[in-house]
């Protein structure tokens, strides 16, 4: 999953004269956030997590507002103004939203704790993600998630059951090792990978292992 563009532990302070590049903060968090993870600005505290806070918290929320209304599609955000060490703060909450790439003129990315330019590649992936199947799927990738694989009952019906042909037999347990808006690979039972074409692909759940079905039309 080296190639995708989101980021863990999203997080970054910022004092009230350190907010020039505020911008291309708010779209390279809203670009590479998780799906159910929050992306967070402290706006008033230092790297060195001292409190310096804002002389005017309605101003820089106004700032924020105004910032957010350059990008599109628009971000999911929300700001609130907080108190540490008596000082006023404000913080910055940008979540997943589906509707990436988000632009204030350039694709943003994080990477690490550097906000870039997205790459030809990730710039690419985060148009994919666009789709909703895809978006689901990349949620399931990884040696760590189980995912069953079986044949669409209604493709059987219509297709000999002997049919040496049909791409998936029996069901089975599986790895999802990669999806792009094209195609998606995954273990066979055999071992090997196997690679189907994405609109093989209807995604249904496993209510007795509780985990995401992938059923293969013939």
């Amino acid at each position: 999953m080296t190639d995708l563009p989101w980021e863990d532990n999203l997080l970054e302070r910022k004092t009230e004269s350190d907010l020039k590049d505020l911008l291309k903060t708010l779209v390279a968090f809203a670009n590479s956030v998780r799906p159910g993870h929050t992306a967070v600005i402290l706006i008033g505290e230092k790297d060195d997590d001292t409190v310096q806070g804002v002389t005017n918290p309605d101003k820089i929320q106004k700032t924020i507002r105004n910032t957010c209304d350059k990008i599109y599609p628009p971000i999911l955000w929300k700001s609130e103004v907080y108190e540490k060490e008596e000082k006023h703060c404000v913080r910055v909450e940008i979540e997943y939203d589906g509707e990436t790439p988000h632009f204030g003129g350039t694709a943003w990315v994080r990477k690490g704790s550097e906000t870039i330019k997205a790459s030809d590649k990730v710039f690419q992936k985060l148009i994919e993600l666009r789709l909703d199947k895809v978006r689901e799927l990349e949620k399931w990738i990884g040696i760590d998630k189980r995912i069953t694989v079986a044949p669409d009952p209604q493709g059987i019906v219509s297709s000999s059951a002997s049919n040496p042909h049909l791409p998936v037999r029996d069901k089975f347990e599986s790895t999802l090792l990669k999806v792009n808006n094209f195609w998606a690979t995954f273990l066979q039972a055999n071992g090997k990978n196997m690679s189907m074409p994405l609109e093989k692909i209807i995604l249904s759940w496993d209510d007795t292992c509780n985990c995401l079905k992938l059923l293969i039309k013939p």
